[in-house]
């Protein structure tokens, strides 16, 4: 007779589990109770994966503790207009993740700089009809995220650390950047503290 409480390798029932080239679901969910129908249709059917190609600009957020949920915004942006042209996206974790992804990159396509960064996580959160108590941060994970792909175009131009901030200025001590374990943005600013130093 099998011991239940040592079997390691058992199936959780009505488990949802992606395997694709640019979504790896790393946290195993026991059905998908607290996913609204919306957010649900967006991760079955997102069609934004991946980097687009001549991308020109990507960031990276995320955390590590308690299991690995991250995402990587990828952008084709216009240079005469700071326009995103087409994005892109891959996503680790949880479903949550993966569908503000894909919503956030259907959101960023023909805005500017400034109104891509006016997109709040209520406005991600109205998108996908709202997402599961224990995930909420995945919402900030994708603004910020959009403000990571931003900063990564800017530095690539040339941006200097006080144009950096000045366009895409950054609170260290906000939740947001608290919950960002692993933040691109984060890391292009300490190394432009670096070469100053």
């Amino acid at each position: 007779m099998e011991d239940e409480a040592r079997n390691v390798y058992r199936e959780v029932k009505d488990r949802h589990v992606l395997r694709t080239a640019d979504v790896y679901q790393t946290e195993i969910e026991d059905g998908v109770t607290g996913y609204s129908d919306t957010l649900l249709a967006v991760v079955a059917n997102f069609r934004n994966g991946g980097a687009p190609e001549g991308f020109n600009a990507q960031s990276m957020v995320g955390k590590s503790k308690r299991g690995e949920v991250a995402l990587r915004l990828f952008a084709v942006v216009d240079p005469d207009t700071e326009t995103f042209v087409r994005a892109g996206f891959k996503a680790r974790g949880c479903l949550a993740v993966t569908g503000c992804a894909s919503v956030v990159c259907s959101m960023l396509e023909g805005k500017t700089f400034d109104e891509a960064l006016a997109i709040t996580t209520d406005d991600v959160k109205t998108a996908l009809d709202g997402v599961p108590v224990d995930k909420v941060y995945t919402l900030h994970f994708a603004i910020e995220a959009i403000r990571a792909l931003v900063g990564d175009y800017l530095v690539h131009q040339g941006a200097t650390l006080p144009q950096l901030d000045e366009r895409v200025p950054c609170n260290s001590m906000s939740v947001p950047c608290i919950i960002c374990e692993h933040c691109s943005l984060r890391s292009t600013r300490i190394d432009l503290k670096m070469a100053e130093a």
